[in-house]
């Protein structure tokens, strides 16, 4: 008991201490508003209230829709036009059959709708069938007119692009053949060291390597190709231009075919603008690193590929990987969060100084090639003295010829996007800039102490075709 009252005791001094160290209440406002200054809402009722301007519609439950009515046919070489009558008789609808109709039909259907019925027999018998409000017309699939509307551009490209290195270091053997023919000396001996000299070996030392590329894109001549191919027309068939007949300028396509073949015609032209219309946005960004001392036999992207997040690096160049094409690849995963080059770029700075040349933005539809042209055009003049000497003076004439080198950024690119979203590119960027100037060393010039100084110009270019995906990233 004396334990217990202790502790209550305890509380209590402890209470007493908390009372006598509290605060004083803070005094009201006499801003705040009181019950007496609230407006008096008694004698309104819930009648006084006006109704809302517009109730909120409701919408409607959907109606179920109604099941199509079913058939069972089971016929065997049956003729064309008493099975129609005969459908038409127990379903219940008009029905017009063209006199010229004939054949027969051999059919097991089994609970299926007349529309299921109809294609199955236009399989069997060249038909054709369309309604017109509750009438069903029957008439034989001839041909008829019908057209089709294209959205694409009224244009014909054709792009080249040339990569050419041609280098002669030195010819061997033409002096010496040359001075052994020409020392027989006099008029006839002339003669025959010319002859002597053509009779000689030379040996070249030429070193060329050369790549062609040409990319034509010529979509309504070719699709007027295309299209009369379908209907088994040839090039010089006088009724293919009255069959096939293409306005490019409103994009208008009119062709003369059976239903059968408006129908393969129709899948067709449905694909192929599908995939003309597939457009691709590239991000470029082209960089020069100048390496640091602990680097400097080139860049490590294997280390890239460890120190950063949702990168991977793939090389393909020693050991028996030499049975494929050497290549590597820095993809980043997150496809997510595009335009992702700028932490490729930081990354790279770990190995020198960076300096970004040029970060383009090309957007192109399929097969399409783009082209980026940033560049200054350096003008430059070549002088050609033409002296005129009489038996008194001496006359010289300049003529200048001016010329223009592009020197900057250039960029062409031909994708192609495949359906899953694989682009294959053919790219060739070119970088183009002044390292100095040379005199022209005409001696003419030289005596009229007139300098004519032309560009020296580094270029560097390389053409590549590879193949990623949307969002990763490709290191040429």
């Amino acid at each position: 008991m004396k334990g217990t009252r202790w502790i209550r005791y305890l509380l209590l001094a402890a209470l007493l201490a908390g009372s006598g160290c509290a605060p004083t209440p803070p005094k009201p406002s006499s801003g705040h508003i009181d019950r007496s200054q609230r407006p008096n809402t008694a004698h309104l009722s819930r009648e006084s209230i006006p109704p809302l301007v517009r109730e909120a519609p409701v919408v409607p439950e959907p109606t179920p829709a109604l099941a199509q009515e079913t058939y069972t046919v089971v016929v065997t070489k049956a003729p064309l036009d008493e099975l129609l009558f005969a459908l038409a008789r127990d379903a219940k609808f008009n029905i017009d059959v063209h006199p010229g109709l004939q054949g027969t039909v051999t059919l097991n259907a089994i609970d299926q709708t007349l529309l299921q019925i109809l294609g199955r027999i236009t399989a069997q018998v060249p038909i054709r069938y369309h309604f017109e409000d509750d009438l069903l017309v029957i008439e034989p699939d001839r041909p008829y007119l019908r057209s089709y509307y294209i959205d694409y551009v009224n244009l014909t490209r054709s792009s080249e692009s040339t990569n050419s290195v041609s280098t002669r270091i030195a010819t061997t053997g033409a002096s010496a053949v040359r001075s052994a023919g020409g020392s027989g000396g006099g008029g006839s001996g002339g003669g025959g060291g010319s002859r002597g000299g053509r009779g000689g070996s030379y040996l070249s030392n030429n070193s060329s390597t050369s790549v062609s590329s040409t990319s034509e894109n010529r979509f309504w001549s070719r699709l007027n190709q295309n299209i009369a191919n379908m209907l088994g027309l040839k090039e010089d068939d006088e009724a293919s231009a009255q069959d096939v007949i293409i306005n490019a300028e409103t994009g208008l396509l009119t062709v003369r075919a059976t239903q059968t073949q408006h129908l393969q015609i129709q899948e067709y032209l449905d694909r192929l603008v599908t995939n003309a219309q597939r457009q691709v946005l590239i991000e470029a960004t082209v960089l020069e690193v100048e390496l640091n001392n602990s680097y400097q036999f080139g860049v490590d992207w294997s280390k890239i590929a460890d120190n950063s997040n949702g990168f991977s690096f793939t090389q393909n160049l020693l050991g028996t990987n030499l049975v494929n094409p050497p290549v590597f690849s820095l993809n980043y995963a997150d496809n997510k969060s595009f335009g992702s080059i700028s932490a490729t770029v930081k990354m790279l700075q770990e190995f020198g100084s960076v300096k970004v040349l040029s970060s383009p933005k090309i957007m192109t539809l399929n097969n399409q090639t783009a082209l980026l042209k940033v560049v200054d055009n350096l003008v430059y003049f070549t002088i050609i003295a033409d002296t005129v000497s009489n038996q008194t003076t001496a006359t010289t004439t300049f003529t200048t010829t001016p010329h223009t080198v592009p020197v900057g950024f250039v960029m062409s690119v031909t994708p192609q996007i495949s359906r899953d979203d694989a682009v294959t590119l053919n790219v060739r960027p070119t970088i183009s800039r002044v390292t100095g100037f040379v005199n022209d060393p005409n001696p003419d010039l030289a005596k009229e102490n007139i300098e004519s100084r032309i560009p020296q110009i580094q270029v560097r270019e390389m053409e590549s075709v590879l193949r990623v995906r949307s969002g990763q990233i490709a290191v040429l």
